[in-house]
């Protein structure tokens, strides 16, 4: 087995296109994932798309999923078992080491060294094959496909949804006595 790679200071880094390509596409489907779960965060909320903006502007992803898995598992939702587990496969997505990580690539492999935040210091290291990472994110594309189709979301529904935090923010900023 191929020695890990160390994480490198960014004078080091390999600049390949093949994994900035993975990259960008994973960070690209997180911030879908994003949305839909603040959307669905709504819908099970039964609030207006305004509500559902002020409630989950500027939390972090842990606590929208942990409110978002309890309301899936106290529903009555058709498709609650297909959420259930699209949305339980999500969170098993190592985002955090992959979003806040530092990060190393070598000719095989791929590193992020995640660092949690709050409690005692400490890391850990996830290291992926070229083969391994591009896994990952194809099964993030497939998991966050199951879970778009469970919720019954369509394009048009998230679309006024993302447009309603731009209504939100014009009512504020009149509000507040600006033109």
């Amino acid at each position: 087995m191929a020695q890990p790679p160390v994480i490198a200071s960014l004078a080091h880094l390999s600049w390949e296109g093949e994994y900035h390509s993975h990259l960008g596409h994973f960070h690209g489907l997180w911030a879908a994932v994003d949305l839909t779960t603040d959307f669905a965060i709504g819908k099970f909320l039964k609030v207006t798309n305004e509500e559902a903006h002020l409630i989950t502007s500027g939390m972090m992803f842990g606590r929208k999923a942990r409110l978002l898995g309890g309301l899936i598992k106290r529903s009555d939702h058709p498709k609650k078992a297909q959420l259930q587990g699209a949305f339980n496969a999500i969170r098993a997505t190592p985002r955090d080491a992959i979003t806040h990580g530092y990060q190393a690539y070598s000719r095989s492999q791929v590193a992020f060294l995640e660092r949690p935040a709050g409690g005692d210091m400490r890391a850990r290291q996830h290291t992926f094959s070229h083969e391994e990472f591009a896994q990952l994110v194809s099964k993030l594309v497939s998991d966050s496909h199951a879970f778009y189709e469970a919720l019954e979301a369509n394009s048009a529904d998230v679309s006024a949804f993302a447009e309603a935090a731009l209504s939100l923010d014009r009512k504020s900023s009149k509000a507040a006595g600006e033109t």
